[in-house]
C-alpha cells in the first residue's frame, strides 16, 4: 500500500537566502499605462496593498512609500492531497514560515527580492557596508509596471511572478514519489493550466492565491483513485504583510538553557567575540497586544469547550509575571465579512483527510530582522479523535527517530499520531484489566487526550520547543498519584512527548494525560516574557536572564531538544532524553508497560471477541499491546554507550560536569531488557489460535475503490514476524552504529576500566543474545523470528569484517573477527548433533557458510585513510 507523507514545517530558523525560485517568464511590456485609465471600470480590493484584476491577471498597486519597504511574506498551500504529500496550511522544504519581501522600482519595473535578514550590522558603519557589499538578496522577480499614477507614484505592477514554484513543489514531488527512478515521471509547473484564484486585501495584509498545475506522466494509481495523479493542482496562497515597525519591539536573547526556537543572525559589529552567531528569541509581543485565538466553525462543537480550556491554561504562567489576560480565546463570529485569513486573527483550523492518521500542528510566523511573531495558528486532524482502527505498521515506529532540519518537523508532524496510538493503548490496557466494561471510554479521557495535544502546540505558538528530558523530573510513585499529577502534571513540562499514564492492574494511577502546565513551562515562560526593570536593550536583559536559566540543574527546570533525540546518527547521547517515556526509572516503567502489554495479550479472547461482531476488535487490541515494546526497545538500546549530558553553565548551583557516565551495571540492565524482550527466542511465543484470528474485514473489490473507501492492510493475516524481524534489524543496526562504536570505544578514555559499558560488552552481550542458544545442548529446533535474528546479525558481523561503514573503529571490526570465529566454531558443534530438524540444521549450516567465508575471504587490504578509525 501507499504510505501517507506528510512533508510539514514549523518554526525553523528563517534565513533571507534560499533555494532557487523558479518563476514565469516576464514578457517585455509596453510603457506603464495611466493610472485612471487602466483601472477605469475595474474594482479595486483596498486593504494593505490595493489588488486590482484585469483580464485574467493580478496586479498589485504599490503607494510611493510602500517601495523600498520591508514586507513579511509567506506562501503556503492553501489545499492538501487527501493526506498525500501536500499538507494544507504548512510551509514546505526550504522554504521557511516568513521571509522579508521588498518592491524596488527600477525604471519600468518593479524589483522583487528578499533581502538579507541574516548578516546584520549597526546602520551606517563601515561592517553595514561590508554586509552590504558581501551578501547580495536574492531577486527572485522583475515585475512589469502596467499603470503609474504620475501625481502620487504610485505603481500598478503585474503580480504574475507568483504564479511560479516559489514552494519548490517540484522537488517535493521529486523526493515523495522518487521520481529519479522513474523516468519521465517528474512533476513540472505547467503554465498553461496555472492561474489566479481569489485575492483578498485586509488592513494589515493582502492575500493572492495561485491555482498551480503540476503534470506528470505519474501513473494514476499512484493515489488509488483518489485523484488522478497526472495533473495536480495545488493552491499556493501567499500572504503578503505589514512588517511590525523598528523599534516597537525590543528583542530577547536566547540561552541554550532554556528552550525556544531562536531566530539566528551573524553579527559584524565587533571580532573580539567568541561567536558571531546572534541567538534571539522567538516569541509574541505582549507589550503590544495579547494573543487572540479564534475557533474556527470546522472544528466539531463538542471540542471546542476542550480546546478552549487548554488555550487558556497558559494565563496561569503568565498571572505569575503580571499578563493575566495574556490569551483571549473567541468563536469564529457569525459575520460575512470575518475572514480567518485576514493575518490579525489566530485561529484554530479542523482538517479532514483520508487516512491522515491524526495528527496536530502549530504554526507561526515571525518577523526574521527581530524574531518578533506576528501569527500563529494550530491544525488538527479528524483522524486524532477516532478512536478506532489503526494499522500495526503505523504502529511499529509512530514517532521515528530522525535527523537534521527537516527531520524535527515529520517529528512534530508525527507527535499526535504516537500520543494517539499511546492513547489507544491505554484504552486497550483499561479494558483487558477490568478497569472499564470493552468497549466504553473513561470519562474525559478523548477530551483530556485533546487537551493535552492542545497544550502541546500551543506551547508552540509562544516560540517554546521541545523538552525531551521533562519526563525525567518526576519519581513512578509521583506520576502514580493522582493528587501530585493534578498539581504537576505527568511531566515538567507539556512541550515533552508523554505517553498514557497506565499502570498494570492493582497499581495506583494518576492522571491519564498532561492537561495542566508542568513547572518548567511556568519558568521558561517567566525566561521569555518577564519583563526586567530598567532593562532598555537587549544586552542590558543578559544579567538577569542568565541567573533564571541557572536553574538547569533542577529536575523541574531541565531542557533537552529535538537533537538531542537524533538517535539515528549516533548524534544524541543521554538515554534519559528521550520520547514517550516516563518516570526518572524509564526502565522500570517500561517493564511496568511490557507486563500491561502481555495483559491485554492473555485477556484478547474474553475482552475483545464479541458474538456476532467481526475480528477486527481483536487485531486492533493485539497492534495496541504491542505499542510498549515497541517503543520500549528504542528506550533500553539508548543507553548502550551512553553518557548524561549537563547543559548548566559553570559556576551553576548543583551543576555536573558536561558529561558523567552511565554506569555499566545500568547499561547492562537496558540490555537485560532487550535481550528478554526483543532477542529471546521465546520472546514471541505467541499462541496459534490466537494468531489464526487476527484478521480484518474484506469488503467487495471487483469495482476500482478510491483509497479512501478502502484501504486494508498489505496481508489478511498479522504479519507478526515481520514486525518483530524489522524492530531486531532496527536495534541491531543502531547498536552498531559506526557513530556509537565511536563512542563506546572512547569511554575507556574518559573513566575507570569496568565502570562503563565498553566496546566489547556491545559485541560480547548481543552474541549471547542472538547465538547463545547454539551453545545449549538441548537445541533440535528454531523457530522462524529466531532463525532471522541469528541471519541478520551474522552477515551484519561479516560486513563490518569485510566492507566495515565509515567511521567504523579498528577495535570494531578486530571484534567482529573474533566473534564470527566462535560463531564458526559454536555453528560446526551444533551441526554435528544429532536430532535437528531439517530447517534447523540447514540454518545452522548456513551460519556456518556465512561465518567461513567471511574470515576466509581474500581480499586486498586498503592503505589507512586517515579518520577510518576516529
Amino acid at each position: 500500500m501507499k504510505r501517507t507523507i506528510i512533508l510539514a514545517a514549523i518554526g525553523m530558523a528563517v534565513f533571507g537566502f534560499g533555494s532557487p525560485v523558479r518563476t514565469v517568464a516576464q514578457t517585455a511590456a509596453a510603457a506603464p499605462a495611466d493610472y485612471a485609465t487602466f483601472t477605469k471600470g475595474l474594482t479595486p480590493q483596498r486593504g494593505l496593498f490595493t489588488i486590482w484584476r484585469k483580464s485574467g491577471k493580478v496586479y498589485l498597486e504599490l503607494s510611493k512609500d510602500q517601495l523600498d519597504t520591508d514586507f513579511i511574506q509567506t506562501a503556503v498551500p492553501k489545499n492538501g492531497l487527501g493526506g498525500f504529500v501536500v499538507t494544507p496550511g504548512l510551509p514546505y522544504l526550504e522554504f521557511p514560515s516568513a521571509r522579508i519581501v521588498r518592491f524596488t522600482r527600477a525604471d519600468d519595473k518593479v524589483v522583487v527580492t528578499w533581502p538579507n535578514t541574516s548578516f546584520i550590522a549597526t546602520p551606517n558603519t563601515p561592517a553595514a557596508r561590508a554586509v552590504a557589499d558581501s551578501f547580495a538578496p536574492s531577486v527572485i522577480a522583475t515585475a512589469s509596471i502596467a499603470a503609474e499614477d504620475a501625481a502620487t507614484g504610485k505603481v500598478v505592477v503585474d503580480a504574475s511572478y507568483l504564479l511560479g514554484d516559489v514552494l519548490d513543489l517540484t522537488d517535493a514531488f521529486r523526493f515523495a514519489f522518487d521520481t529519479d527512478k522513474k523516468p519521465g515521471s517528474a512533476y513540472r509547473l505547467d503554465d498553461t493550466r496555472s492561474y489566479f484564484g481569489p485575492t483578498k486585501s485586509f488592513p494589515e495584509n493582502s492575500i493572492i492565491e495561485a491555482d498551480q498545475t503540476f503534470v506528470s506522466s505519474m501513473p494514476p494509481d499512484v493515489f488509488d483513485n483518489v485523484i488522478d495523479a497526472r495533473a495536480i493542482q495545488v493552491d499556493v496562497k501567499y500572504n503578503i504583510a505589514k512588517a511590525p515597525s523598528p523599534g516597537s519591539y525590543m528583542p530577547r536573547l536566547a540561552d541554550d538553557r532554556v528552550g525556544y526556537y531562536p531566530n539566528i543572525q551573524l553579527q559584524f559589529d565587533a571580532d573580539r567575540v567568541h561567536e558571531r552567531n546572534r541567538r534571539e528569541i522567538v516569541r509574541w509581543n505582549l507589550a503590544r497586544h495579547p494573543m487572540v485565538y479564534y475557533i474556527s466553525n470546522t472544528v466539531p462543537v463538542q471540542y471546542r469547550d476542550t480546546i478552549r480550556e487548554a488555550l487558556l491554561e497558559w494565563n496561569k504562567a503568565f498571572a505569575a509575571i503580571g499578563y493575566p489576560n495574556a490569551v483571549e480565546v473567541k468563536d469564529q463570529p457569525d459575520d460575512p465579512n470575518w475572514d480567518p485569513d485576514d493575518i490579525r486573527y489566530n485561529t484554530v483550523h479542523w482538517l479532514t483527510q483520508a487516512y491522515g492518521g491524526g495528527y496536530a500542528q502549530a504554526g507561526l510566523v515571525w518577523d526574521p530582522r527581530t524574531g518578533e511573531m506576528i501569527h500563529t495558528s494550530i491544525v488538527v486532524d479528524a483522524d486524532l479523535m477516532r478512536f478506532g482502527y489503526m494499522e500495526a505498521a503505523n504502529l511499529v515506529d509512530p514517532v521515528r527517530t530522525g535527523d537534521g532540519g527537516s527531520a524535527m518537523a515529520t517529528r512534530e508532524a508525527a507527535y499526535a499520531a504516537g500520543a494517539k496510538a499511546s492513547a489507544l493503548f491505554g484504552l486497550a490496557a483499561l479494558w483487558a484489566m477490568d478497569e472499564i466494561p470493552t468497549g466504553q471510554i473513561p470519562p474525559h479521557y478523548d477530551t483530556d487526550f485533546l487537551k493535552a495535544i492542545v497544550l502541546h502546540e500551543s506551547g508552540h505558538n509562544w516560540g517554546l520547543q521541545h523538552n525531551f528530558i521533562a519526563s525525567e523530573a518526576y519519581t513512578a510513585a509521583q506520576v502514580r498519584s493522582r493528587g501530585f499529577t493534578q498539581q504537576h502534571g505527568l511531566a515538567n513540562s507539556v512541550m515533552e512527548y508523554t505517553p498514557t499514564n497506565v499502570w498494570p492492574k492493582g497499581m495506583s494511577s494518576g492522571n491519564y494525560f498532561q492537561t495542566m502546565l508542568g513547572p518548567y513551562d511556568y519558568y521558561a515562560i517567566r525566561y521569555g516574557y518577564a519583563p526586567i526593570a530598567g532593562a532598555t536593550t537587549p544586552e542590558q536583559e543578559r544579567p538577569t536572564l542568565t541567573r533564571w536559566a541557572s536553574q538547569w540543574s533542577s529536575p523541574w527546570y531541565r531542557f533537552a531538544m529535538d537533537e538531542d533525540v537524533s538517535w539515528g546518527s549516533g548524534h544524541a547521547i543521554d538515554p534519559r532524553i528521550d520520547q514517550f517515556d516516563l518516570t526518572n526509572d524509564n526502565l522500570s516503567w517500561c517493564d511496568a508497560q511490557v507486563r500491561i502489554s502481555n495483559t491485554i495479550v492473555r485477556a484478547m479472547p474474553a475482552r475483545f471477541e464479541r458474538s456476532g461482531a467481526s475480528h477486527d476488535a481483536l487485531r486492533e487490541a493485539f497492534e495496541f499491546s504491542l505499542f510498549p515494546t515497541i517503543r520500549c526497545t528504542r528506550v533500553a538500546w539508548h543507553y548502550i554507550g551512553g553518557e548524561a549530558l549537563s547543559r548548566a553553565h559553570v559556576g551553576d548551583a548543583g551543576a555536573a560536569p558536561p558529561l558523567t557516565p552511565i554506569s555499566r551495571s545500568e547499561s547492562r540492565r537496558a540490555f537485560a531488557f532487550l535481550e528478554a524482550h526483543l532477542f529471546s527466542p521465546s520472546a514471541w511465543n505467541l499462541q496459534p489460535s490466537l494468531l489464526r484470528q487476527l484478521v480484518y474485514s474484506e469488503w467487495v473489490t471487483d469495482l476500482p475503490q478510491p483509497l479512501w473507501a478502502y484501504n486494508p492492510p498489505q496481508r489478511h493475516d498479522e504479519p507478526v514476524a515481520q514486525i518483530v524481524e524489522d524492530l531486531q534489524q532496527q536495534t541491531l543496526t543502531s547498536i552498531f552504529n559506526p557513530v556509537l562504536l565511536q563512542r563506546l570505544d572512547d569511554l575507556s578514555l574518559k573513566y575507570r576500566s569496568g565502570s562503563t559499558m565498553s566496546l566489547n560488552d556491545d559485541f560480547a552481550w548481543t552474541q549471547y543474545a542472538v547465538f547463545g542458544d547454539l551453545r545449549t545442548r538441548g537445541v533440535t529446533s528454531m523457530g522462524e523470528v529466531h532463525r532471522s535474528l541469528q541471519q541478520f546479525y551474522a552477515r551484519m558481523l561479516a560486513q563490518m569484517l569485510l566492507a566495515p561503514g565509515p567511521g567504523t573503529p579498528y577495535d570494531a571490526q578486530s571484534l567482529a573477527r573474533a566473534e564470527l570465529v566462535a560463531l564458526r566454531n559454536d555453528a560446526r558443534a551444533v551441526r554435528h548433533r544429532s536430532g535437528l530438524d531439517t530447517l534447523t540444521a540447514a540454518h545452522v549450516a548456513a551460519l556456518e557458510s556465512i561465518a567461513d567465508q567471511a574470515l576466509t575471504a581474500r581480499m586486498a587490504i586498503p592503505p589507512p585513510l586517515a579518520g577510518a578509525s576516529p
